[in-house]
């Protein structure tokens, strides 16, 4: 199954339209997104939120003194930000895109971020790679790019799913079966209208990896937890938790 089809398979979950008006009604970013967007983000310049769904963090951005270009996948989720923009006019400009055709300049962004895990729907290291790239190409230099993304491994109500899936797809290794997981992380559901009917969540170790082959330096790592205790990354405290997610802030 290649990219393009498993983005349609993205883009199914998310203009489902229970899902749509969900998300095109939350507005609150998280404080831990807050310490990030303070700390890089402030009055920056051009920035590009990309998976912005109904302008969560597009909004706060643009309060902090920034332009924000927005994208997402999801026509109604764009519709319901334009909604927003008209009653709370901003510094925003809005537009439907898949985040895997970046097709701006080399250099133009002094900011860009990936808004709420949004970088698990691009499928497999190849492709987060290739997309890592791209997203280092229209950064301009010395500037951050911002992502958060789940935990493979983390000790929660995913986890006993996520072991089951991984010894799945090491079998079918093993035994030269053909399924479409291929590579461990990578989750298909097939569900009547369910928001993730795809995702690709990598292990912390995994993401190291991936960021190594794109020339990006980490300039602040850590966890969800770990940043709302004030606290650094730990390997004790930060393998459990739905909602634990890892932050990266990469520097071109």
């Amino acid at each position: 199954m290649n990219s393009d089809t498993i983005t349609e398979i993205v883009k199914r979950g998310y203009t489902d339209k229970e899902v749509a008006k969900h998300y095109g009604s939350v507005t609150e970013i998280w404080p831990e997104e807050k310490f990030i967007f303070d700390k890089f983000f402030k009055n920056v310049g051009h920035i590009l939120d990309i998976g912005c769904g109904g302008g969560r963090t597009s909004f706060y951005l643009a309060s902090l003194g920034n332009k924000v270009t927005a994208i997402d996948l999801s026509p109604p989720l764009i519709e319901a930000a334009k909604q927003r923009l008209a009653k709370e006019p901003a510094n925003i400009e809005f537009y439907v895109k898949d985040a895997q055709h970046l097709d701006y300049s080399g250099n133009h962004f002094d900011g860009i971020i990936f808004s709420f895990n949004g970088i698990g729907y691009i499928a497999r290291a190849e492709g987060k790679i290739k997309f890592l790239k791209e997203v280092r190409r229209i950064l301009k230099q010395d500037k951050f790019f911002f992502f958060t993304a789940h935990n493979l491994w983390s000790v929660n109500a995913y986890f006993l799913g996520n072991i089951l899936r991984v010894t799945k797809i090491f079998f079918s290794k093993l035994f030269h079966i053909n399924i479409r997981e291929k590579e461990y992380g990578e989750k298909y559901d097939d569900a009547p209208n369910i928001e993730v009917p795809y995702i690709d969540i990598k292990p912390k170790k995994k993401w190291d990896k991936i960021i190594k082959q794109t020339e990006f330096k980490v300039a602040y790592f850590n966890s969800k937890y770990g940043i709302r205790d004030k606290r650094l990354f730990s390997v004790f405290k930060d393998y459990s938790g739905t909602s634990n997610y890892l932050f990266f802030v990469l520097k071109k």
